[in-house]
C-alpha cells in the first residue's frame, strides 16, 4: 500500500510479492477490504488499544497509543492512502478496520461519563475523534507525531473539557 496505493493492493499482487498461490492468499483474506484492513492495522502497528473500562484512563491511554502509533516510520506513509481509501466511493476501507476499537471507546464512555464525572451528554465519540484528529493535525502541521508529553497534555485538556463542574 505504502508502495502503489491502496488501488495497487491486491490479492493477486500480494500473492505474487510473496511467491505464493493467489489461493494461498485467499486462505489468509477471503476479500481485497479484508486484505487492505490488515494492511492498514499492520501499517498502524498491528495491536488494537488497549481499554479498561475507566473512562479516564482509556482518555490518557487511547491518546498515548495514538501518539505511538503516528511514531511509527510508514504510518505517515499510509496515512493518505487510508484517508482518501476511508472517503472513496464505494468506501475501500471501513474506518472501523482502521480504528477497530473506537466504537467500544464511545460504548465505554456512554456507560461510564456519568460515573466517572464527565458529560453524559456529549457525543460518546466525540473524545476519540478530538485525540485523533488533534493527533493528526499535529502530524500534518509538524511533520512529526507528538512527543509523551504533548499526547498527555492533550488527554487532560479532554479530561478537563469533558468535566462535569
Amino acid at each position: 500500500m505504502t508502495e502503489g496505493g491502496v488501488a495497487a493492493t491486491t490479492l493477486t499482487a500480494v500473492a505474487q510479492r510473496a511467491g505464493v498461490a493467489r489461493a494461498t492468499v485467499y486462505l489468509r483474506w477471503r476479500t481485497r477490504s479484508a486484505l487492505i484492513g490488515a494492511a492498514a492495522r499492520a501499517a498502524v502497528g498491528g495491536q488494537p488499544m488497549s481499554l479498561t473500562g475507566d473512562v479516564e484512563q482509556d482518555i490518557r491511554t487511547a491518546s498515548d497509543f495514538i501518539r505511538r502509533v503516528f511514531e511509527i516510520p510508514t504510518f505517515p506513509a499510509i496515512l493518505p492512502e487510508m484517508v482518501r481509501a476511508v472517503l472513496a466511493h464505494p468506501q475501500e476501507i471501513n474506518f472501523d478496520a482502521v480504528a477497530p476499537r473506537r466504537r467500544e471507546f464511545a460504548r465505554n464512555y456512554d456507560q461510564g461519563a456519568a460515573a466517572a464525572g464527565f458529560d453524559p451528554t456529549v457525543d460518546p465519540s466525540l473524545p476519540f475523534y478530538v485525540l485523533l484528529g488533534t493527533a493528526m493535525v499535529h502530524l500534518m502541521a509538524t511533520r512529526r507525531a507528538m512527543t509523551p508529553a504533548e499526547a498527555a497534555r492533550l488527554a487532560e485538556l479532554v479530561i478537563k473539557g469533558l468535566r462535569v463542574d
